[in-house]
């Protein structure tokens, strides 16, 4: 990346309308693309890929959870990169505002949110986003929208536990939705 595109993405962090916008920072063509995100809460689930990806905590702290993974936590503070494997499930945890980017395949890869059960550890939901999803935000939204709503969604099957609603704070994704669809038509 040349270094006039690096400034322009922090100029591009500015206008961010919420935690884990992941907005496409380039140019369509850019394979790995840098997804941008500015985080004040934390990732409301995990986050899985068909794909490898990387993620990079430019500035801020918090942790990575990876379900099922040893180390199942990772502190993350400025300047940390963390490579993602792809089908490892994993949760960014902000403490401070952060400013991330989430290296993905373009085109891209199939994704799926899940929880876990807080409890037992055990697979609580899972929503599969298709490659062919042109805008995964849609998609996440829709997500955690069916966990809030449906009480069997959040129940553990193997303890019973009932998961907590999934917290959205400044997450804004029918509006990054829309303006990825808008860039999308220029």
């Amino acid at each position: 990346m040349e270094a006039k595109r690096v400034v322009q993405l922090f100029q591009e962090a500015e206008s961010a309308w919420g935690s884990f916008d992941d907005f496409p920072a380039l140019e369509p063509r850019v394979d790995p693309m840098p997804h941008l995100s500015r985080n004040t809460v934390s990732q409301p689930f995990y986050l899985a890929s068909e794909s490898d990806q990387t993620l990079v905590n430019v500035s801020g702290e918090g942790e990575i959870w990876f379900a099922g993974e040893r180390p199942e936590r990772m502190q993350l503070v400025a300047g940390d990169s963390v490579y993602l494997p792809a089908g490892v499930p994993s949760r960014v945890i902000t403490r401070t505002p952060s400013l991330q980017v989430r290296l993905k395949a373009h085109p891209p890869a199939r994704e799926a949110v899940a929880w876990y059960c807080q409890a037992c550890q055990a697979l609580v939901h899972w929503h599969d986003v298709g490659a062919d999803v042109d805008v995964p935000q849609d998609e996440y939204w829709r997500a955690v929208e069916h966990f809030n709503r449906d009480e069997a969604a959040r129940a553990c099957g193997a303890c019973g536990a009932a998961h907590p609603l999934a917290e959205l704070g400044d997450i804004a994704w029918p509006e990054v939705a829309k303006a990825i669809r808008a860039a999308q038509e220029t």
